[in-house]
């Protein structure tokens, strides 16, 4: 199969990029830190020894920090330096997992649910994997978080669609967390006699989500996708909205794998 793909893994690679695009609201946070900075050095300045302003500094220079493309890949690289970025996954296995990430619930003008965007590149991924890397039994976890259907209902739909026959989707729909889609999760795979699988989530939150599935006894191959990239120019230094979501996540990661760890969870 990988031999038929021939070429395609340059076409197909999945990686987290700063897209070139700049929407109405991407120059404010440059223009209100190039603000602050202003105001900062003009505090230095009228400040006298005792009463430097330290706290505006910190947080000032904190924001900066964060808001930098270059500091979220290297915050990032700790969490992602082990996966590679070959879509295709360098072991065999016995099925595909997909974790979900977030769902859209249903409101006045539409009365159902649907795949955000960080869970419909997983499923996206997961796809692909089944039509040109092998056609292995998908299972996606995903459990309620209120009333309405449990995630994985909504990510075996978004499957259905796409062609993926319904006999070869299992369904995990009772999980809340990492932690419960891979002990709940492994309940299925063992039942179905399944003890190596790849697993399909972004590479920052790879280390987490493998190190639960193996607690359970899952050999886990990574397929791991949006990997966080910078360009090497100059764009990299200029703070943006994006570069502090990644921040979050990769501080959420941090806090989870220490959090998981103290649980033996990991």
């Amino acid at each position: 199969m990988r031999a038929a793909a021939g070429g395609i893994n340059r076409r197909y690679r999945c990686e987290k990029r700063y897209d070139s695009g700049v929407s109405y609201l991407e120059p404010t946070l440059p223009l209100l830190l190039a603000l602050g900075v202003v105001g900062l050095v003009s505090a230095w300045r009228r400040s006298t020894k005792g009463h430097r302003p330290w706290l505006l500094t910190i947080s000032i220079g904190g924001i900066l920090l964060l808001s930098m493309n270059v500091a979220a890949w290297f915050f990032s690289l700790p969490l992602e330096m082990w996966y590679d970025a070959d879509p295709f996954p360098p072991k065999s296995a016995e099925a595909i997992v997909i974790l979900s990430g977030s769902v859209h619930p249903p409101s006045l003008n539409r009365p159902y649910t649907f795949a955000a965007q960080d869970t419909y590149e997983r499923l996206q991924h997961g796809l692909w994997l089944f039509k040109h890397w092998n056609s292995l039994p998908i299972l996606v976890c995903g459990g309620m978080l209120n009333e309405d259907e449990p995630y994985a209902a909504t990510m075996r739909r978004v499957l259905e669609s796409e062609g993926v026959p319904t006999e070869m989707i299992w369904i995990e729909n009772r999980s809340k967390s990492t932690h419960e889609n891979a002990v709940y999760g492994s309940k299925i795979l063992r039942d179905h006699a399944i003890g190596r699988i790849a697993l399909v989530v972004e590479a920052n939150s790879m280390a987490r989500a493998a190190a639960s599935f193996r607690q359970e006894g899952i050999a886990v191959v990574p397929a791991a996708i949006r990997f966080t990239k910078i360009d090497g120019k100059l764009t990299d230094l200029v703070p943006n909205w994006r570069a502090l979501a990644l921040n979050g996540e990769a501080l959420h990661e941090y806090i989870g794998i220490a959090w998981y760890g103290l649980r033996g969870w990991i």
